[in-house]
């Protein structure tokens, strides 16, 4: 009895005394990280603009996001990828420099994070509904920003979107960028898979090369999506350790890098309600369905009526570069230019942000400004 009053004081008193401390000044870092990554967003500039609101678009109530320092700014609308994967309340850091040259808008797409809806929504979900949810944003932006055209941003599904949308109204977009362009589904994965494999066999990794060949070469039926998903999975699995997704993640774990400290830290949602806004719908999965078998080239062509910019990683296997450059050179556009992230993968925004933004400062940017205004302009009323 003695030794179990001792074990009790002299251990289990401790390790409780340290479990209890541990858990507070974990809750207080992280509330207070939360509080100063909301204060470091600020935009009260006389003409700044922070706005989040539900926007009805094809008859259903979508989340969208509008910040910027100076509303004077072209309008930068940003397609988040997945589908089905927004990042809207994730971007209150790596997005924030943009605020200051763009007015940046995010948007929950519909079925998915603060979009998701219920279930009625389930059979409104295909591409070309979410072709034209996109459009009708665009024309509410419009009127609440008074401006006539935006710049279209895509990244990964949302650059397949983009395209759409500059096919179907090249009158209301400025410029495209896309950004991880993907392409294709399933023939996208397929380039994954080949290149994985053959890196696999070189570094003499063979379980990898095990788990890939195991891989049936038919895809599953159309409405089989949760087979899909699963053989997606599989194939894209070895991307990390490979850094062909995640280029700056050295460890090749997944949840080692700065994405997770966005999702901790968000000022703009708690930690299980920032993971629940990754986590794939059933309306989601309706999208998907409809969206397998879709070829860009196929479906539009070569030729664009607005300037395209590719920000394409030259790492990035998960929307292969492969076929990103030779699509690219295939385009027919006013004006085109394909911007090489020698250091990035498919997050070319988090690996190399300096980049990023200087890219889409210097070339794209012009292509919005009005006559007579220019960056040195902004850049004093800002400091006004």
């Amino acid at each position: 009895m003695k030794y179990v009053r001792l074990f009790s004081k002299y251990v289990l008193l401790p390790l409780a005394l340290m479990s209890v401390g541990g858990t507070l000044a974990t809750s207080y870092l992280t509330s207070k990280s939360k509080a100063l990554a909301g204060d470091a967003n600020w935009f009260e500039t006389p003409n700044g603009i922070d706005l989040s609101r539900s926007v009805s678009l094809g008859g259903i109530d979508q989340f969208v996001r509008i910040r910027g320092r100076d509303k004077i700014n072209p309008v930068l609308l940003e397609l988040h990828g997945g589908p089905g994967s927004p990042t809207s309340s994730l971007t209150y850091r790596n997005r924030r420099p943009l605020t200051e040259y763009f007015t940046l808008v995010e948007w929950d797409q519909r079925g998915s994070g603060r979009s998701v809806g219920d279930d009625s929504i389930i059979d409104t979900m295909s591409y070309d509904r979410l072709v034209d949810d996109t459009i009708e944003l665009i024309e509410h932006l419009q009127s609440t920003l008074d401006v006539e055209k935006v710049i279209l941003l895509g990244h990964s599904w949302g650059s397949m979107l983009g395209v759409g949308v500059i096919q179907k109204r090249p009158d209301l977009v400025h410029a495209y960028v896309g950004v991880g362009q993907a392409l294709e589904w399933p023939g996208g994965f397929d380039e994954t898979k080949r290149l994985l494999i053959n890196a696999a066999r070189v570094s003499g990794d063979a379980k990898t090369v095990q788990s890939l060949e195991a891989v049936p070469d038919e895809w599953p039926p159309q409405e089989d999506v949760d087979a899909l998903l699963e053989q997606i999975s599989v194939i894209q699995g070895p991307l990390v350790p490979y850094r062909k997704s995640l280029h700056a993640s050295h460890s090749g774990n997944i949840f080692d890098n700065e994405l997770v400290l966005d999702v901790a830290t968000s000022p703009d949602s708690g930690l299980f309600e920032s993971l629940n806004l990754l986590e794939l719908s059933d309306a989601t999965k309706a999208l998907i369905a409809d969206i397998y078998g879709l070829d860009l080239g196929e479906k539009f062509g070569t030729e664009f009526d607005v300037p395209v910019f590719i920000f394409q990683g030259e790492h990035d296997w998960q929307t292969p570069t492969t076929l990103v450059k030779p699509w690219f050179e295939s385009l027919s556009a006013p004006q085109k230019a394909h911007v090489p992230f020698e250091h990035s993968a498919h997050f070319v925004m988090n690996a190399e942000p300096g980049k990023y933004l200087y890219e889409l400062i210097n070339q794209v940017r012009p292509l919005a400004v009005d006559a007579g205004e220019d960056l040195v302009e902004a850049d004093q009323r800002l400091d006004q």
